[in-house]
């Protein structure tokens, strides 16, 4: 059993990718697509809401780097990119 606290509680999964060491986004991208039909095909999980997917962006070494938005400036947080028309979410 970890040792570290669930901050999702006892509803929430948390997914660890960090055995997998220093990994090009591509990488990473291929990861959590293959750990999401895994859950969806093993685990039957058929919905998801509130989820959030931390990246720690490095260079080819591993050291941390700073994500600098085009006209400058750091990001610290970014809305998904992905579009969903809000009517989805209500049976009408």
């Amino acid at each position: 059993m970890s040792k570290g606290k669930n901050t999702f509680g006892l509803h929430g999964l948390t997914v660890n990718y960090a055995a997998l060491g220093t990994i090009s986004i591509q990488e990473l991208a291929h990861a959590v697509l293959e750990d999401v039909h895994a859950l969806r095909d093993i685990y039957n999980i058929q919905y998801v809401r509130g989820s959030r997917l931390k990246i720690i962006a490095t260079n080819e070494y591993g050291e941390q780097l700073n994500v600098i938005r085009p006209t400058g400036g750091s990001v610290h947080y970014l809305d998904t990119h992905h579009y969903r028309p809000a009517c989805k979410d209500y049976d009408l």
